[in-house]
């Protein structure tokens, strides 16, 4: 009897585990599968490597939010849930802090739909005027249709909510003195994003696309700590909403609250490179300030620096 009851056992597992999508279909214990994946992978899913957390956001058909879940662990490798037949939005944000330590918010409050939902950077813990950096976000956006009796499969890409800046001041002439406290300041950077997707990129050779999402014309200044190196250069590294093709980053590094260098429009220097700002799917950067006597040259830390880095002086 004992053994009749587990191998009964056993197949109640198979049954309820087994959810087959090819010409004979088994019985499947949900109607909507998401796999969830970082768009740059290739065949291993590297999500994990990049994301600690997803914040997953299901919308209906008319936009309103059904339901908000944090995914951890391996979870966040995909999820799965019953659906009625319908169509649907699924919303992924990466990295965001539970308790909003990170100064980041969800608006509006009251009435959460679709259309309306935005991810806020406007925060008052940072210094007058400026915001602390924001922290490495992903984002994912999938639209799909459950129908009457079918099972749904799908890979969502998920992509750089973010942009991170690594920048490097050296001088050819009046070097500061040693020591002081060291701050680097950027102005003109978004300060929203929409749930809404802004852009999708064309089909993957996976399938699939990914997208990025919509960037308001808002805009916020951001500062973040500097130290100086061994070397008398000094460093420091800027995490915040992505740039866009129209992006104008306002750079300035100050010197126990004195400005010292800037502001530098680095537009100048993105303007140059070699891709769509607006569609890109990294966006992380170093770059090399070198003062000098009359001019300030900005180029990229690369194996060898990008020869249209450009000057800006």
């Amino acid at each position: 009897m004992k053994k009749i009851l587990e191998i009964v056992y056993t197949l109640l597992a198979v049954v309820l585990s087994g959810c087959t999508f090819g010409d004979e279909p088994g019985v499947c214990p949900y109607t909507a599968r998401l796999d969830y994946w970082y768009a740059g992978s290739g065949s291993e899913n590297q999500l994990p490597v990049y994301v600690d957390n997803l914040r997953q956001y299901l919308f209906d058909s008319q936009g309103n939010l059904l339901s908000v879940e944090t995914l951890r662990g391996d979870s966040i490798r995909s999820w799965q849930g019953n659906l009625d037949a319908g169509e649907y939005t699924v919303v992924l944000w990466g990295n965001l802090a539970d308790d909003g330590s990170d100064g980041l918010s969800i608006q509006p409050v009251s009435e959460q739909r679709l259309g309306d939902m935005q991810l806020s950077a406007v925060t008052g813990s940072a210094p007058p005027g400026y915001r602390a950096n924001t922290g490495r976000l992903y984002y994912g956006n999938l639209t799909f249709r459950i129908e009457e009796g079918q099972t749904f499969s799908r890979r969502v890409y998920l992509s750089h909510a973010h942009a991170s800046l690594n920048v490097t001041v050296q001088w050819m002439a009046d070097a500061p003195a040693e020591g002081g406290t060291y701050r680097m300041r950027m102005k003109g950077i978004a300060s929203e994003y929409g749930f809404a997707k802004g852009w999708e990129s064309e089909e993957l050779t996976e399938g699939g696309s990914y997208t990025v999402p919509y960037i308001s014309t808002s805009r916020i200044d951001h500062e973040t700590r500097a130290s100086m190196n061994y070397d008398g250069e000094v460093t420091g590294e800027f995490v915040t909403f992505r740039y866009t093709s129209g992006t104008h980053q306002l750079w300035s590094l100050w010197r126990n609250d004195e400005r010292i260098v800037g502001d530098l429009d680095l537009y100048r220097f993105f303007s140059k490179k070699p891709m769509d700002m607006d569609q890109n799917i990294e966006q992380e950067f170093e770059i090399l300030v070198t003062v000098y006597a009359d001019k300030i040259i900005v180029t990229e830390v690369t194996e060898s620096d990008w020869d249209e880095g450009g000057a800006i002086g």
